[in-house]
């Protein structure tokens, strides 16, 4: 068997790793060298979460297993006046470390095991052909350039046409950790979302700032301008508008030190919630699978994109080694309905949570910030996204989860 991997994001190298350690061959192709990936600006703010981190240390994956990189509570608040808020510890601590890092070294350690890499950036279809040719199935896990056109969109799954929230953020210096430490998100009813998880960087110990823009609505006003060559008017903005929409998060902010950590360090864009088919056929008996971004596109907003390309580069792998081929249409379909019945909750729980919210959940959140053990059994399920879902998916499961809470005892 030999396994084609297009892409270095967590799906890919998750992916790589757990094949190698089953000594199945796997070719990891991707468009960056290590320090390239490293010197590059942040793509994302990634939380991972404890089943996240559980799956490295099964890869052994140490490097970010220490507790200087955790981040234990979760912080929410509604803004406005009468707003809801509430924070919460994990029962497990996530782990807040910049990507551009952790992919590099994920990168560096697949290789040190003997796996074998080319440096080859693919960017269309005719790309996977001739990928094909040397191999029993290639595996997409790269959405971006055009990569993403071999894999149409499945209208069925995604409901979005439009990019329902635009992005603005940079790692900032001068933000002190909320109390307890921990990741925080202020929700602007109808604006959008800022998100500022205390995270570890190049600089150390630092604060992701993320607004998630309603377009048109007052949060754009950092969205909407490019300021990659201007980090100091940036800077500005970003501090007027936390100021005057997130006032707890602006008591954090000592602003003689709020700064950008470097010029690099800044995110913009935008992202259109998708799910694209899973597979495709590149010739006769050659077949490309999809996971990662090229299959689905989740808003961070719920901050569940990158578990749940580990989780399902987990499966994938599991369902490699149990085949013996043929790698065909049969196989591919079978594969993707599974992982999909994995992703399915994740999609729709963060499709929810960014349009209009129903009632349902003004009722969860207010329930929330008056019994702490709602708050917790809410925190809890940031990482179960199918309980989550059964907890905000629909109005009779909300009642049930609060009711459930509310019956538990309170830790002592």
């Amino acid at each position: 068997m030999s396994i084609g991997i297009v892409g270095t994001g967590i799906s890919g190298l998750h992916l790589a790793l757990r094949l190698r350690q089953s000594g199945i061959d796997a070719t990891l192709y991707t468009a960056q060298d290590p320090d390239g990936i490293r010197s590059g600006p942040p793509s994302n703010f990634v939380t991972r979460f404890h089943s996240t981190r559980e799956r490295e240390k099964a890869l052994g994956l140490t490097e970010w297993a220490s507790g200087a990189y955790d981040n234990a509570w979760m912080h929410l608040s509604v803004e406005g006046p009468g707003g809801p808020s509430f924070r919460a510890e994990l029962p497990h601590p996530a782990s807040s470390v910049d990507f551009r890092m952790y992919l590099a070294a994920l990168l560096e350690e697949y290789r040190r095991r003997g796996g074998d890499t080319v440096l080859r950036k693919v960017t269309d279809r005719a790309g996977l052909a001739r990928l094909a040719e040397r191999h029993d199935l290639v595996v997409v896990a790269a959405g971006r350039g055009g990569l993403g056109d071999t894999f149409p969109r499945d209208p069925a799954r995604s409901p979005y046409e439009r990019a329902p929230r635009h992005l603005a953020g940079g790692l900032f210096h001068g933000v002190r950790p909320p109390d307890p430490p921990g990741m925080t998100m202020h929700m602007l009813p109808g604006a959008g979302e800022i998100h500022a998880p205390t995270y570890h960087s190049f600089a150390g110990q630092v604060t992701a700032v993320l607004v998630e823009a309603v377009p048109g609505g007052p949060l754009s006003a950092v969205t909407d301008h490019d300021d990659q060559d201007d980090p100091g008017r940036f800077t500005k903005e970003l501090l007027h508008l936390i100021a005057a929409h997130a006032p707890t998060l602006h008591a954090r902010i000592d602003e003689r030190e709020f700064a950008l950590t470097r010029r690099v360090d800044m995110l913009r864009g935008a992202v259109l919630p998708m799910v694209r088919h899973g597979w495709a056929r590149l010739a006769d008996d050659r077949y490309a699978l999809a996971i990662g971004d090229a299959w689905i596109t989740n808003d961070p907003l719920t901050a569940q994109g990158a578990n749940l390309g580990s989780r399902l580069a987990f499966q994938l792998a599991d369902a490699l080694r149990e085949h013996d081929g043929p790698y065909d249409e049969t196989f591919c379909r079978t594969v993707s309905d599974r992982l999909w019945a994995t992703a399915r909750p994740v999609v729709d729980w963060t499709n929810q949570f960014i349009g209009p919210p129903p009632p349902r959940m003004g009722t969860l959140l207010t329930a929330a910030a008056a019994d702490q053990r709602v708050a917790d059994a809410f925190v809890a399920r940031l990482d179960d996204p199918p309980a989550m879902w059964r907890a905000v998916g629909t109005e009779r499961g909300t009642e049930e989860f609060i009711a459930q809470a509310r019956s538990t005892r309170s830790a002592v």
